[in-house]
């Protein structure tokens, strides 16, 4: 079988640009529908989805249906509408009344405050509210990134303005629960924006920015 240069070329191209995935992606959501996949989600009733993000709207905890996630990564963009502590995530939930959760605390305290809930009880204690050293001090109106590592009884938290680079905010550790779902939190009047969910295996990677992969290799090619 001959090979034109043309297709050694674009074999070359595609090897370049697609992106090599390192580790395993567990779960991802991006909401571009208008309507919550029921397949993924034990939801709130105060969630809604429009095709954009999701939006969060107090109604307390909702998680995913899989409720196996043990040690892994989880990546979401967040929007405060009000107040400056309205975005919770859930990082490990054996079910809504039984989880692992840490709150943005963005006033002037600028703390991101880490606690339980056992039997539909909120566990909060001092020493767990702990300063954010990402040198990113989120407000309302804006879109952030967050990245949570959990990993056997530790959490790390990044924190960056959507697509800037995540710096590291906060680790904590606590051993209450070792795998559950993840999700997100909203008490009365805590009305926060979601979207582009990724859950994925510690340490995944990618070794080529997936921004920048297949759009820009046909753009390349047209312009053979």
């Amino acid at each position: 079988m001959r090979f034109s240069v043309f297709t050694l070329f674009l074999f070359i191209l595609i090897s370049a640009y697609t992106p090599l995935c390192v580790g395993e992606v567990l779960f991802e959501d991006n909401f571009n529908k208008k309507a919550i996949d029921k397949g993924k989600w034990n939801p709130t009733g105060t969630w809604s989805a429009d095709g954009e993000a999701l939006t969060v709207n107090g109604g307390e905890v909702g998680i995913t249906l899989k409720n196996d996630f043990s040690d892994f990564e989880f990546y979401v963009d967040f929007h405060m509408i009000n107040p400056l502590w309205a975005a919770n995530w859930v990082v490990r939930g054996e079910d809504p009344n039984n989880c692992t959760l840490v709150q943005i605390v963005a006033d002037g305290r600028n703390q991101f405050w880490w606690f339980t809930r056992v039997g539909g009880n909120y566990i909060v204690k001092d020493e767990d509210k702990l300063d954010n050293k990402s040198g990113v001090h989120a407000e309302l109106g804006k879109w952030y990134t967050i990245k949570i590592v959990a990993e056997g009884e530790r959490y790390d938290l990044y924190l960056a303005e959507r697509g800037k680079e995540l710096k590291l905010s906060c680790t904590w550790k606590d051993d209450t629960n070792d795998k559950g779902g993840i999700g997100f939190r909203a008490g009365g009047g805590e009305h926060s924006l979601y979207d582009n969910v990724l859950v994925t295996s510690v340490g995944h990677s990618f070794a080529v920015d997936p921004h920048n992969s297949l759009s820009t290799l046909w753009g390349s090619v047209k312009q053979l």
